[in-house]
């Protein structure tokens, strides 16, 4: 019993002499590195997310609290001598670009504890949305863009980013029961495709994708070809090293009953990118783990600095950080650009002449004043699953444009049994500057269902297996 007397008075003791003996440590990550800006001015831009115990960001935070030390090896680091720029609210100024992947798999259309069911209320589905709605009510910043896709068997993109949040809450009314062979999950393959999508977008970027279950094939399951990978089956190490390459980082949400924890790999894809896992057990839940990414990605930090000169594939950032008597360190990579190439034995002064040449012809470019062209608008062809299609870039005038498997189509899709002779019709209406597309045929547009519809810039248009986007270009509209 004395002993005991006496354990307890000495952790007193120390309570009291220092406060944080028992506090928890701060979490800190690098959520995004990017080198857009390496071979220009030497510049890496890194996006720092810092989090107390509960999982909430830590503000007013300052620069002379973080250290950057940069590697080309991984094993002798570097300290970087000086911080270029500091930014608490960078996020907040530019907006960030997010990519929601919501899962439409079968098991979507269960209850929460797995049950089937024909109340769409207690559809696992129906709560996941109304979580959603809730995550885009709380994206007030107008600089923020919104995408939106769904995915079971197969990928399905339904908006890029955009900033009209209402549009995207529309469009999540086109998610739609899959059929058959379509229930399946294809958690890796989509998170491909997400990436290859999203990465020509600048700036920060996210993707949030939700499961209720793990990863399974469609050509594991039913040993026929997928219809855009074949046989492939994907494995999780291959979204980990795009979302590296390309600077995105993925938020992870298993949603299920307690006790699931889902796919075993999210959370090394998650933390590998820069990102967290999060469960959820219920739409309550679900809706505060959105509005806890949502905190989280808005209140990060954005350090500037100049990078290392020695050459190499990858560059290792290490960060560390601390906090009243707290400390952390988080350490990723990125590409390194490569004038310099692979890495060498030994740095010569002549690895800077193709650096210094490349500057002085931006120098001697950007003194020559262009004049900007305007740009027509257009039809893009992204895609072709069946059969063959006539022109990849189709400008579009003021009378009518024919696509159809016609040769006499202005734009021929040639070989795809579902597409008719003139499957669907774009017309310019001079009064309102505007075009719209009919047709008798099957065409979606943003993945719903259209006879006639107005056309908007970025507007994804699907006939028979072809992938076409409209681009509205320059035209001023009344």
């Amino acid at each position: 019993m004395k002993k005991i007397s006496a354990v307890i008075i000495i952790l007193s003791l120390m309570l009291l002499l220092n406060p944080c003996f028992f506090a928890f440590a701060d979490s800190v990550r690098i959520s995004q590195i990017d080198p857009s800006l390496l071979l220009l001015n030497q510049e890496i831009k890194l996006y720092v997310s810092v989090t107390d115990d509960g999982g909430g960001p830590v503000k007013g935070l300052s620069v002379d609290q973080f250290d950057i030390f940069e590697s080309s090896d991984k094993n002798e680091f570097r300290k970087i001598p000086e911080i270029k720029s500091f930014e608490s609210n960078a996020n907040y100024e530019k907006g960030i670009n997010f990519l929601l992947m919501i899962d439409n798999s079968g098991s979507m259309y269960r209850t929460m504890k797995g049950e089937k069911t024909g109340d769409t209320g207690r559809m696992r589905i129906t709560l996941a949305i109304k979580a959603v709605k809730s995550f885009l009510a709380g994206v007030t910043n107008p600089m923020d863009r919104v995408g939106l896709v769904s995915y079971n068997s197969y990928y399905s993109s339904f908006s890029k980013p955009v900033r009209d949040k209402v549009e995207i809450e529309r469009l999540l009314s086109g998610i739609s029961r899959p059929k058959g062979d379509e229930a399946y999950t294809e958690i890796y393959s989509s998170l491909q495709m997400a990436v290859d999508e999203f990465r020509s977008v600048k700036g920060r970027k996210a993707i949030i994708i939700l499961s209720d279950g793990e990863n399974s094939p469609y050509y594991y399951n039913t040993k026929k070809p997928h219809r855009d990978f074949g046989e492939k089956i994907f494995k999780y190490s291959e979204p980990i090293d795009y979302c590296q390459k390309e600077g995105i980082s993925v938020f992870a949400v298993n949603f299920g009953p307690k006790g699931q924890w889902g796919d075993r790999n999210l959370k090394r894809i998650a933390t590998e990118t820069g990102g967290a896992l999060f469960n959820a057990h219920d739409r309550e839940e679900l809706s505060n783990v959105y509005g806890k990414i949502l905190n989280q990605v808005l209140n990060e930090y954005l350090i500037v600095y100049n990078a290392t000169l020695e050459p190499a594939d990858k560059k290792y950032v290490k960060l560390k950080y601390s906090r009243d008597g707290k400390s952390g360190e988080a350490t990723r990579f990125y590409f390194s650009s490569t004038i310099f190439g692979k890495p060498l034995d030994s740095f010569s002064p002549w690895l800077l002449l193709p650096l210094l040449l490349a500057l002085l012809l931006m120098w001697l470019l950007s003194r020559i004043k262009f004049e900007k062209k305007k740009t027509v608008p257009s039809l893009e062809v992204l895609s072709t699953r069946i059969g063959n299609v006539s022109t990849k870039m189709l400008p579009l005038g003021a009378g009518k444009t024919v696509i159809g498997g016609s040769a006499n189509a202005n734009m021929t899709i040639a070989g795809a049994p579902d597409v008719k002779a003139q499957h669907a019709t774009i017309v310019f209406d001079e009064k309102k500057h505007a075009y719209t597309i009919e047709g008798d045929g099957d065409i979606t547009v943003n993945n719903r269902a259209a006879k006639a519809r107005p056309l908007e810039s970025g507007d994804v248009i699907k006939i028979g297996g072809t992938v076409i986007v409209f681009d509205e270009g320059d035209m001023e509209k009344e």
